[in-house]
């Protein structure tokens, strides 16, 4: 018998079993895959997200809502241990192993899953004492840092798209809703996955914002169960159904903005009417100009002094951002990456889009600009226009994303929708800004 893998769980009292000792044996031949990884069959069922992404999480304490929850092995179906509603286990990381502890019993392994019976709902709390309650599988493994834990969530697709959407969309209405939650579940199901097997999406903006059930509404539920199993396809195939906030007036080109992907043709930037109910269609923001310059330097790692306006899309939008160091020479940045330095980097300062004009007025610049977001896909406020006008959301996804169809999950091809040509760049200005 060749083993790939040996690893002993050393247990001084788990459950009321002390000095009990568990081998954990991995065949090199014949095992199962990976906990985390999805069969074919049930791969469109579930979403494997990664909780608390971009957080040194180094502890938890979960709790079983009313079922019962089991503590399973990588590759194990038989529980371990077990949790009765309301009993609550600290998860933790130590060296190159996860535990579960509970009092003085502690179990240790390479990973761990935890799934309740009966679909029923967990609560996870951080030392921080900020709580969140789940459904679906926790997996449980080390994080890349020394010290983290990575927290896995299989949820089930009807939870997760009624979350996101609850999250991401709250104005209410019901065809603007229900447009949402068509857009959230393709883009869970098909949007680019950048994690390997480990998880397909995590919980913030880097993917779609999801923060468990109790953020769940009636109208979030609903819009879910009316669309079930809807997503948006182009020629036959699911679309990458990116969306944002406000456009300003006009959406955008997905090459425009991301100007490493091809053009797509159902993403092609339109005129947009129904942007004018946004708050943000229209934004001033002022910026202390010491501590923009500063955010700008410590991301070259250069003094800087200035910053020019470059490259404009066809409509509006920037493209690129000179900036100018102190030695006289300067460099190029992507508008998108410019408006994230500033954002991250100065206290208080949101520059909510690439759409933007800017002067400076004594110690401070003044950027005056449209729309919130990328622009790319469906505009949410938009969205909630169309609906309040008594749109359907069917008319809504038609507008937002060209030539596309509505149609149910099992009838889509598993590829996404093909690219074409990116089409000429666009006219460039250049107002100097920074002296």
């Amino acid at each position: 018998m060749h083993w790939r893998e040996f690893h002993q769980i050393l247990c001084p009292d788990v459950w009321g079993l002390p000095g009990l000792l568990y081998a954990v044996v991995l065949l090199g031949a014949g095992a199962p895959g990976p906990a985390g990884a999805q069969s074919a069959s049930d791969s469109t069922d579930w979403v494997q997200v990664r909780l608390h992404h971009g957080t040194n999480v180094e502890s938890v304490r979960l709790t079983p809502e009313q079922n019962p929850l089991s503590v399973l092995l990588p590759r194990g179906n038989s529980p371990v241990l077990r949790l009765d509603p309301r009993e609550t286990v600290t998860l933790g990381r130590r060296q190159g192993d996860v535990y579960a502890r509970r009092g003085e019993a502690n179990l240790y392994a390479r990973s761990l899953r935890l799934a309740p019976s009966s679909g029923g709902g967990w609560t996870l709390t951080l030392p921080s004492e900020s709580t969140r309650t789940y459904t679906g599988h926790l997996h449980l493994r080390p994080a890349d840092s020394s010290s983290g834990l990575q927290l896995v969530n299989r949820v089930p697709l009807q939870d997760y798209v009624a979350s996101v959407v609850a999250a991401e969309y709250g104005l209410g209405d019901r065809a603007g809703t229900r447009a949402m939650a068509i857009v959230a579940r393709t883009y869970a199901l098909f949007a680019a996955k950048h994690h390997e097997d480990d998880y397909d999406h995590v919980d913030g903006t880097a993917s779609q914002v999801y923060r468990g059930q109790e953020v769940i509404t009636e109208a979030a539920r609903r819009a879910a169960r009316e669309t079930q199993g809807q997503i948006l396809t182009y020629d036959g195939a699911p679309i990458q159904a990116v969306y944002f906030s406000s456009s300003g007036g006009h959406t955008a080109n997905n090459e425009d903005v991301w100007t490493d992907s091809p053009s797509l043709p159902y993403l092609r930037g339109k005129e947009d009417p129904y942007d004018q109910v946004s708050p943000k269609h229209r934004w001033t923001t002022r910026v202390n100009r010491r501590a923009l310059l500063q955010a700008l330097s410590l991301h070259h790692g250069a003094s800087v002094e200035g910053f020019l306006l470059g490259d404009r899309t066809s409509n509006g939008r920037l493209a690129t951002v000179d900036v100018l160091f102190s030695t006289d020479g300067e460099t190029e940045m992507e508008a998108s990456t410019f408006r994230s330095v500033v954002n991250e980097r100065v206290d208080g300062v949101s520059l909510k889009s690439t759409w933007f004009d800017a002067r400076r007025d004594g110690s401070e610049y003044v950027f005056t600009g449209q729309g919130h977001g990328h622009g790319v896909g469906l505009n949410q406020w938009g969205a909630h226009a169309m609906a309040e006008q008594g749109k359907s959301y069917r008319e809504i996804l038609s507008f937002y994303y060209t030539g596309v169809q509505i149609r149910p999950l099992d009838e889509a091809s598993s590829l996404p929708a093909v690219a074409q040509d990116p089409p000429p760049p666009a006219d460039s200005t250049a107002p100097r800004i920074g002296w």
